[in-house]
């Protein structure tokens, strides 16, 4: 039936855009009202929405957790009428072929049955014995759900309730509310007809009445000792009086108990197996609604107190799992402080082990130290996983072996963008290559390379392309090399010593650039989540081999501009502070700070020449152009703050702000140095790097606008980021102001008064966008489709700023909505 509709709408519809849009509207109403007639039984219902009522210190939100996901309403589209998910079920379900299903079944079953079991291990017969097991897996949950997948990816089934099932629901609400201290509430529910399709509105009707509070806690502890450790840590107990009874918070309490006492040495106690809770209720209305509790700590059966452990002795040993077991093995054993390392297959430095290892023998067992040393040794990229296995001993000793099979020595990454600057559609490719431990250092050695393509202005009215090729190589060592006492401050902070090169050139029509770059940097982890980066020498060779004629001209109207493309020598010492409490893929209240300071040319100060090193014009000569040098101060704080709303949605907001103070002969920052405003990450109005600086008009190139950098940098966004529907991955909008710009330390000539950053009128020169963004997450990344309209233009003159009724949607308007399109959240 429906194939007939659609073939006769086809007819109808295919003259024109407008009817073809016509016809996706009329083709989706009609699937989606064909969704409405679904089998029902007697006692079923067709679940339209529900709600809760007479809540009032539960959240909505919270209860909202409580239903099963099976007895909520079909998902829909920005909340209309229609559920396109329940129809694309239904698609799925008229393709379920269970005679096609068996048929594939036992196909991959004989495969798998046909696999030979050599007596040694071949690592290609068990890739395909995993791959095939996967097959029949797949195959036989269909048969066992009946749902193929298409019904079980793309589609929903549709919701169908029970009042059984409604019932057992209200129930579990009220069994929710009494963990909470609710234990006199009451949770009822309403049934109400949508329409006369059995489709129904279900309000739970919520009475949590008083909520039962804590008075008197005590702890009864049968082991003395144990009842003496809890005593030195009572005020880290989770019950508080006048508290809620919440047994969460109790269950909680039980497991602060026993992680306090699996970290002096009671490696066997279990919560579950000696705590019990009694709460005693006794005249608790003329208590006001109080109560006692009294937490029990058991001893063992049989048993005055609990055993305490210690480590007798600790074995490491790592394992080659790319080794082929038909081959002989090389075994390596080094004993080193009283652990005995055992490297099977490839072998490690067990000095820089052992600073990672921090049980020891004769040591009273702790939890957290065996949990520190997995995360440590984790860290190192060296080891597919480490856990540490305990054999009891007589005496309450352990024995301790840590089994850390190895990562393979090289792995290869491939990494794919797009992006959308002026309007040509761009991307980039790069590929790695990652060798670990060639040093035997436990290092890691990587080298890359990555191609770009990506649009840029040209002298005429087109955009053209720019092609960029780049290598780099980067040795990745442990530890903080060169400072030894510092290191071992620091040996438990994932510290990390690097050194780079890198090599980028960069071509289009108008010039073509090559950077040369060395780096060091040390880095380490302050916290769980701060990080701090020291880089102290950051060296960059900069040249312009080619500048075309046109291009050459240009530079020669702007002294400011041509000491950017003129061949340059850039030195500094950095250092960056990162706090970032986000978690990824949770919507939480979390904050990101990151604090980068940057001092450039620091060692021409040093020399008799401030505006040059002798030796650098030396080994790299020029045959006629100056090389120019820099000596600058740079600063730059950039704070963001994300707060959720709900689950679902929340408030992001930011604030850049950053000063460069160049000095010496050039009175310049140098190119990559500078700051820039505009873009998908940015000023979404504006496009990349296009906005300032200040109030003037620009940098144009035969009318075109090049990138516009500037010495100090103000800017903010705002964005309020909404789910709205799951289809394939998750379809969230997102709504921004973003307001900003740059400004000059210094005055230009030809802009005075204008590029300058000048106190009395910073403030009006401010430029604001606003707009709204599509983005598409799907767990592994985020497509972004953001359009930004201007405003506030500061490039116009006073009393002419207010631009935002210039709005058209005509492509050559100034004040056509900006598209871009990125990957990843803007901040």
């Amino acid at each position: 039936m429906i194939r007939k509709i659609v073939s006769r709408l086809r007819l109808i519809f295919n003259k024109n855009l407008f009817y073809n849009i016509s016809y996706a509207c009329v083709l989706i109403s009609i699937i989606s009202s064909c969704t409405r007639t679904v089998q029902l039984e007697r006692d079923e219902y067709r679940l339209n929405n529900f709600e809760f009522k007479g809540n009032k210190e539960i959240s909505t939100e919270e209860l909202e957790l409580l239903i099963p996901p099976t007895q909520k309403p079909n998902r829909r589209i920005l909340y209309l009428p229609v559920t396109p998910y329940v129809a694309f079920y239904n698609l799925g379900k008229s393709m379920y072929n269970e005679t096609k299903i068996t048929e594939r079944l036992e196909k991959w079953q004989a495969k798998l049955n046909n696999l030979p079991n050599p007596v040694n291990y071949d690592a290609k017969i068990e890739r395909k014995r995993k791959k095939y097991q996967s097959k029949v897996s797949v195959y036989r949950d269909r048969l066992d759900t009946k749902e193929n997948w298409w019904m079980k990816n793309i589609g929903e089934a549709p919701a169908i309730i029970t009042e059984s099932a409604i019932n057992r629901t209200s129930k579990s609400i009220n069994e929710y509310l009494y963990s909470k201290g609710f234990f006199d509430s009451k949770v009822k529910y309403q049934i109400d007809s949508v329409n006369t399709n059995k489709r129904i509105k279900i309000t739970y009707l919520v009475d949590e009445k008083r909520p039962y509070l804590l008075d008197t806690i005590s702890y009864i502890v049968e082991d003395r000792k144990v009842d003496s450790l809890l005593k030195i840590h009572a005020r880290k107990s989770l019950l508080q009086r006048n508290d809620n009874v919440d047994f969460n918070n109790i269950d909680a309490e039980k497991l602060r108990i026993e992680s306090l006492l699996k970290d002096n040495g009671y490696f066997n106690f279990v919560s579950k197996n000696y705590i019990s809770i009694q709460i005693d209720t006794t005249d608790y209305i003329k208590r006001g609604f109080k109560v006692n509790l009294a937490v029990n700590i058991r001893n063992p059966a049989q048993k005055d107190q609990h055993d305490q452990f210690t480590l007798e002795s600790i074995n490491f040993i790592s394992a080659d799992a790319s080794t082929d077991n038909s081959q002989k093995i090389d075994t390596t054993n080094v004993e080193l402080n009283s652990i005995r390392y055992t490297f099977i297959g490839k072998k490690f430095p067990a000095k820089i082990l052992d600073k990672k290892i921090l049980i020891r023998p004769n040591q009273l067992f702790k939890a957290s130290l065996v949990n520190e040393t997995n995360r440590q040794l984790y860290g190192l990229d060296q080891f597919a996983f480490a856990n540490v296995k305990f054999t009891q001993l007589p005496d309450n000793k352990l024995r301790a072996d840590i089994i850390a099979p190895t990562n393979p020595k090289y792995t290869t990454a491939y990494n794919f963008d797009l992006n959308n600057i002026n309007n040509i559609l761009g991307g980039g490719a790069s590929v790695s290559l990652r060798a670990r431990n060639l040093l035997s250092i436990l290092e890691t050695t990587e080298l890359g390379i990555r191609a770009n393509l990506e649009g840029q202005p040209g002298l005429d009215s087109t955009t053209q392309r720019s092609r960029e090729l780049g290598a780099n190589l980067a040795l990745n060592i442990p530890k903080i090399i060169f400072l030894s006492k510092f290191s071992n401050l620091l040996s438990l902070k994932s510290p990390r010593t690097q050194l780079a090169v890198s090599f980028n050139n960069s071509k289009q029509r108008l010039f073509e650039r090559q950077v040369f770059r060395l780096t060091g940097n040390y880095s380490w982890q302050r916290s769980k989540y701060e990080t701090v980066l020291i880089s102290p020498f950051d060296i960059n060779l900069i040249n312009t081999p080619y500048k075309s004629e046109s291009f050459e001209q240009v530079l020669l109207d702007n002294p400011n501009l041509k000491v950017l493309y003129d061949p340059q020598f850039v030195s500094s010492i950095n250092a960056t502070y990162v706090f970032n409490n986000q978690e990824q893929g949770k919507n939480i209240r979390a904050r990101y700070l990151r604090f980068f300071v940057e001092s450039g040319g620091t060692a021409l100060n040093f020399f008799p020449n401030k505006d040059k090193i002798n030796f650098i014009d030396q080994i790299f000569p020029l045959d006629t152009v100056k090389r120019a040098y820099f000596r600058f101060i740079k600063l730059n704080v950039d704070f963001r703050k994300y707060i959720p709303i709900n689950k679902r949605d929340s408030w992001a907001y930011r604030l850049n702000l950053g000063v460069a103070h160049p000095y010496g002969q050039n009175q310049a920052m140098p190119f990559e140095k500078n700051f820039f405003i505009g873009g998908p990450n940015s000023i979404r109005a504006w496009r990349p790097r296009t906005l300032g600086p200040g109030s003037a008009l620009g940098t144009t190139i035969n009318n075109r606008f090049s990138q516009q950098p500037g010495d100090i940098l103000l800017e903010t966004s705002i964005e309020y980021r909404k789910y709205m529907f799951r289809f394939i991955g998750n379809w969230n909008a997102g709504f921004f102001v973003d307001a900003g710009n740059v400004w000059k330390w210094y005055q230009i000539d030809t802009k005075y008064n204008q590029a300058n950053f000048d106190w009395t009128r910073f403030y009006k020169e401010f430029a604001v966008g606003t707009g709204a963004g599509i983005r598409l997450d799907l767990d592994y990344f985020v497509a972004r489709f953001d359009w930004g309209v201007k405003v506030f233009d500061p490039a116009k003159a006073t009393g002419e700023r207010f631009v935002l009724d210039n709005l058209k949607l005509g492509r050559n308007n100034e004040y056509f909505p900006v598209f871009h399109f990125a990957i990843g959240y803007p901040f």
